[in-house]
């Protein structure tokens, strides 16, 4: 039988998932579902043992997809193998939400029936609570400019639980989510545009300065929207070997008479526009090293590594964007920077080795420039020599690199820094969160 209008336009409008259920049965529901295991892998989706979503992954779902009605099996599959299954019922031109959600080892369906407020032709919020990085939480969802109301809109939600916003005015909204009985704020949305009906999921956050992450789910063509939270974190590392400096952010004092060598650990910050400057300790931000500062554009959940780099005649410094979790936790994560303008270093080509093997073959790495970096680099989790040598050789350049561990799921920058060849050296940053 030939695939049906339906089920080509369900695969056109599931971004990228592929699948929709074929049905000669005219009693059908609605139904759509959504990963919400930050530890879970990707998974396939299966309804009555055929899969209709593929390749699913966190805070990855689909738009609604006809199906019987009826009692139906409904399964997670990895690999080809079921990891979670559940029979759900499906009334007749009903419409269902399913969400995949907890850690992995404790992985669940919540299953909301959506008939009603789908239907009801005015704009409906759907609040879960599926982070478990935490347990109890308010909810304050007011305008974008409003204070904290005394009374949050949703008191002591506990993980797994749900409400409704019912019949809420299209416009500009903004959720601050706090642990119960706190004023803490965990989690800011910024401005949230509401225009009709959407279920909106806290999950744990892969990235940025929260623990806590917003997953909107509607019924537009793309639906599923990630809303970070509305700020960005910053590390601060000083690598201008013999000069103690002062650190400004926003014009503000951040860290005085700081140290060659010394790190300023993740801040969280106001995502947008900061202004950085570098002055000699105890000059004053109207003394600032102009190769040492600038304007810098934070994005919302990212999270940046700021290098003042170099020596007294010849700084830059350098903006990386970090990784905060392992992509694959079965792997190590290594990055390398060039911070060290030192001529005879300059440029260098790197080689990373077994521990103890000989340098032998190309260079991982070829010319790397002061200022550059390799990006994150996957390599299983072992130990390593990484061997920083003059352009076209393969004599170590920068000492105390060998026998460098790199563990299954770590997540390392490592700096060549130094004011000239002779006092070249290597600052390691763990940049797991």
């Amino acid at each position: 039988m030939k695939k049906s209008r339906l089920a080509l336009a369900c695969t056109l409008l599931s971004i990228g998932l592929a699948g929709c259920s074929d049905s000669d049965n005219k009693s059908t529901a609605s139904l759509r579902v959504l990963h919400a295991s930050a530890d879970a892998p990707a998974v396939d989706v299966a309804i009555d043992g055929k899969v209709e979503l593929s390749d699913v992954s966190f805070q990855q779902g689909s738009g609604y997809l006809t199906v019987p009605a009826g009692t139906r099996k409904l399964a997670l599959l990895v690999d080809g193998v079921e990891v979670l299954t559940q029979s759900v019922d499906l009334a007749k031109n009903g419409s269902y939400s399913v969400i995949a959600s907890n850690d992995v080892a404790e992985l669940e369906f919540k299953v909301l029936d959506d008939t009603e407020f789908r239907n009801n032709d005015v704009a409906d919020v759907t609040v879960v609570h599926s982070a478990t990085v935490v347990e109890g939480v308010d909810i304050n969802v007011t305008a974008p400019g409003a204070e904290l109301p005394q009374m949050p809109t949703l008191a002591g939600v506990p993980f797994g639980a749900d409400a409704t916003l019912e019949e809420v005015t299209a416009g500009d909204y903004r959720v601050r989510i706090a642990p119960a009985d706190t004023s803490t704020i965990a989690y800011d949305s910024g401005t949230l545009p509401i225009s009709g009906d959407v279920t909106v999921v806290a999950v744990n956050s892969t990235k940025g300065a929260s623990s806590v992450s917003l997953v909107a789910w509607s019924d537009a063509e793309t639906p599923v929207a990630t809303v970070l939270d509305n700020s960005a974190e910053v590390r601060v590392v000083h690598a201008v070997d013999s000069v103690d400096v002062d650190v400004f952010a926003g014009g503000e004092l951040l860290e005085a008479d700081f140290n060659y060598t010394e790190t300023i650990g993740y801040l969280k910050v106001v995502a947008g526009s900061l202004d950085v400057a570098v002055a000699p300790a105890g000059q004053g931000v109207g003394n600032a090293i102009p190769s040492l500062s600038g304007n810098l554009d934070l994005e919302r959940g990212e999270s940046y590594t700021l290098i003042a780099a170099g020596n007294p005649s010849e700084q830059a410094l350098i903006t990386l964007t970090d990784v905060r979790e392992p992509l694959d936790s079965s792997q190590a994560y290594v990055r390398l920077v060039h911070a060290s303008p030192a001529p005879a270093a300059n440029p260098v080509d790197i080689y990373v080795v077994a521990a103890g093997d000989p340098v032998t073959g190309d260079p991982l790495l070829n010319d790397v420039a002061f200022t550059q970096d390799s990006g994150y680099l996957a390599v299983p989790g072992a130990t390593y020599d990484v061997v920083i040598a003059a352009d076209g050789t393969n004599v170590p350049a920068v000492p105390g690199t060998a026998g460098l561990e790199l563990t299954a799921g770590s997540i390392t920058t490592a700096l060549a820094i130094g004011a000239d060849v002779s006092s070249l050296a290597p600052l390691l940053l763990d940049d797991k969160r």
